[in-house]
């Protein structure tokens, strides 16, 4: 079994230990925490994904944000994610069970401002871990959005195997962290 798949394994029983009432309060800081991250008032476009059982809930994010934002959501398309309008009237359960827009009016990647990227893990060094499929490894190239990892604290390492070709997040938040890229764009 290599390290990637090790750390897989890991992270998946240690997500077992989380009730669903912690996955519930756990969710609401993380989504409290983007919130309050500079340019969320203004920014217009935000990816987000439809959570998984075991991925934190962004069910709170989708109710809150499609008032003022535009949300979007990933439709697996192959091999490949492609980018569709939010429309909570009209979801379908697509690859893997995930909850995903019952239209494919495709939008381009380049437009969306944020993106919020699940991970199977992150470290540190804002390298992410997703679950081996590489669906936002090929979105995530396509754009120069800003990039926000989000996990629950327990998947967040010092150091997790990472490729030169793996594109960092731009931020990872956790509930009770926030990390961020040095950058003058942030400060």
């Amino acid at each position: 079994m290599s390290e990637k798949q090790q750390l897989r394994q890991q992270v998946k029983q240690l997500k077992q230990a989380i009730s669903s009432e912690q996955r519930v309060a756990l969710s609401q800081n993380i989504c409290s925490a983007i919130e309050k991250l500079p340019g969320f008032e203004t920014v217009s476009r935000i990816l987000l994904y439809h959570a998984l059982p075991d991925e934190v809930d962004t069910g709170l994010m989708l109710s809150r944000w499609s008032k003022k934002k535009q949300l979007y959501l990933p439709i697996v398309n192959g091999d490949n994610l492609i980018v569709s309008p939010y429309d909570p009237r009209f979801l379908k359960q697509g690859a893997f069970g995930i909850w995903e827009p019952g239209n494919t009016r495709e939008t381009d990647p380049g437009s969306i401002d944020w993106i919020i990227v699940p991970g199977v893990a992150f470290d540190k060094k804002l390298n992410r871990l997703g679950r081996g499929k590489g669906y936002y490894d090929k979105l995530l190239v396509q754009t120069s959005a800003t990039k926000i990892g989000i996990c629950y604290g327990l998947q967040l390492f010092d150091e997790i195997p990472a490729e030169p070709h793996d594109i960092k997040m731009d931020f990872i938040i956790t509930e009770n962290n926030i990390i961020h890229r040095k950058d003058e764009l942030w400060h």
